[in-house]
């Protein structure tokens, strides 16, 4: 039985697709490819952003490209971070989980005080019971940042469902025991989040119900 549920951040209850896939677009437009759409960077998007960027290019970013996309990600995003909305539904999932009598808690891999602060600044602060952003931004991948959350939690992985964006939520659950449900909000096309097995949903309103039946 589920009785906690994980929530994703970014393109999850945060609606921040369409500045992170333009920045993509626009980052593959100064290497000479334009025509980039929403719908190729999700069927592309992948970490670490090394291979999205190949996957797209379709060739290796240098160095130079590689670190310009890092560095130059953070002066387009944080100006208007704090004015980008939640999901349309975020605050109808949370008290249905609530409701439910779920506990909850959110796992990024943004920046550990640019996620507290944000989701403080959203009003929604109180719905969690922890709320952990990257402490390393060098590290890729969500599993052990999964793995550590959970024991912070002191919950069972088998009793923990991850609503997260991308093929890396799903990932670092099965990993561990614990179930996922992906919504086809962000990153990733519903095509490629169907690939994995785990149900999908084109709302947090429909993830939330499949993560409680």
């Amino acid at each position: 039985m589920i009785k906690h549920i994980v929530w994703d951040w970014n393109g999850t209850l945060l609606d921040d697709f369409e500045i992170t896939a333009q920045y993509g677009i626009d980052t593959f437009a100064k290497a000479g490819l334009t025509g980039v759409t929403f719908d190729d960077v999700r069927q592309h998007h992948t970490r670490p952003f090394a291979d999205y960027l190949k996957a797209v290019m379709g060739r290796d970013a240098t160095d130079v490209e590689l670190s310009e996309f890092y560095s130059g990600f953070g002066a387009v995003y944080e100006p208007v971070m704090y004015d980008l909305p939640l999901a349309p539904d975020a605050l109808h999932a949370l008290e249905a989980i609530s409701g439910a009598g779920k506990s909850q808690s959110i796992l990024s891999m943004a920046p550990h005080e640019e996620l507290v602060s944000l989701v403080r600044h959203n009003g929604i602060y109180e719905h969690f019971t922890r709320v952990d952003g990257a402490q390393d931004l060098s590290k890729h991948f969500k599993i052990d940042a999964l793995r550590a959350h959970i024991d912070k939690l002191g919950v069972d992985p088998s009793s923990v469902c991850v609503i997260g964006d991308s093929i890396d939520d799903f990932d670092a659950a099965k990993g561990l025991g614990a179930s996922a449900v992906l919504v086809s909000t962000g990153m990733y096309a519903h095509n490629r989040l169907i690939a994995t097995g785990a149900p999908v949903a084109t709302n947090l309103t429909g993830a939330v119900a499949e993560a409680l039946k």
